[in-house]
């Protein structure tokens, strides 16, 4: 897969076009690549993604912009695997959300990629207010020659599936929610970084991960999750949050089962598989020893 960073004309003689931000690449964001993909392999041309970075709300909103699914990296790779030949990432500045949407439409979709045919979901915005809709883009493709396909919104769990449905079922804690809106499993990547040592010394040692700040960390809680670093993959139970039996201060900590090896400075991947409880504080190290046994136990025997 190419990626383009930037937008000019003629980047592409032509080309199948779906654009969007992609947040979480989930199941509606699927539907979308899955078409784009089919048409362009019925008239042998390029599946192209168009999208954004940042995300618009970082320019539009900077004291309180919106935690991503996905950072661009993950993103890139859920497009490759969806099967897109090229990605391109025009910069999303303040001058360019101001681009009318039918500016849009002349210098970003059809100067530079020469669009024969442009998918697009039936919530699709673009341009300066979120002018532009699939209405304007039907419209707009019958004027500059380019054939249009609205992908129809994909339900599930009694509503279409979205990027904000999914972040609000991991800020509530709902695993198998999100599991079920991405089509795939929750990750939290990051390196692991020195902590404070306190698993250690109550013989649970622990793995500090250090995410991207942008990066949705789901609620608070004990999760059992899937770690995988560089040559081992393991089952673990993570937590997230405060450690108010300790009085510490917020960490996301990682146990790897059955795993007892240094894995400061390496990268360590963590897919969520379900939450096991809320933090809450224990009268003793020897309580709070017990219920991290359980945790374990049930981690173990989560499918």
């Amino acid at each position: 897969m190419k990626v383009i960073r930037g937008i000019r004309p003629d980047l592409l003689p032509a080309s199948v076009v779906t654009l969007g931000m992609f947040d979480g690449v989930h199941r509606g964001h699927q539907a979308l690549l899955q078409t784009c993909r089919t048409q362009a392999a019925q008239v042998h041309l390029p599946a192209v993604a168009l999208t954004y970075e940042p995300h618009p709300s970082v320019i539009l909103r900077p004291d309180h912009p919106i935690a991503l699914l996905t950072t661009m990296p993950e993103k890139l790779e859920h497009l490759a695997r969806w099967g897109m030949d090229v990605v391109v990432i025009p910069e999303f500045t303040l001058e360019f959300s101001q681009l009318p949407a039918d500016r849009f439409l002349h210098e970003v979709l059809v100067a530079a990629l020469h669009p024969q045919v442009v998918v697009a979901g039936y919530r699709t915005t673009f341009g300066h207010a979120r002018e532009g809709t699939a209405a304007v883009l039907r419209d707009a493709g019958v004027a500059l020659g380019f054939a249009v396909d609205i992908v129809e919104p994909i339900e599930v769990a009694g509503g279409p599936v979205s990027s904000t449905r999914i972040r609000q079922a991991l800020e509530a804690g709902e695993i198998a929610l999100a599991t079920e809106l991405l089509g795939y499993r929750y990750q939290l990547s990051g390196l692991v970084t020195h902590g404070d040592g306190r698993g250690h010394q109550i013989g649970v040692p622990t793995a500090n991960l250090t995410t991207p700040p942008e990066k949705l960390i789901p609620a608070d809680g004990v999760y059992a999750v899937e770690a995988s670093a560089p040559g081992v993959t393991r089952r673990a139970v993570m937590n997230i949050g405060k450690r108010p039996t300790f009085n510490r201060p917020y960490s996301l900590e990682v146990h790897l089962l059955d795993y007892h090896a240094d894995l400061y400075g390496q990268p360590l991947t963590v897919t969520f598989l379900a939450r096991l409880r809320e933090t809450r504080p224990f009268d003793s190290q020897e309580s709070l020893l017990a219920q991290i046994r359980a945790d374990i136990a049930l981690a173990r025997a989560i499918v």
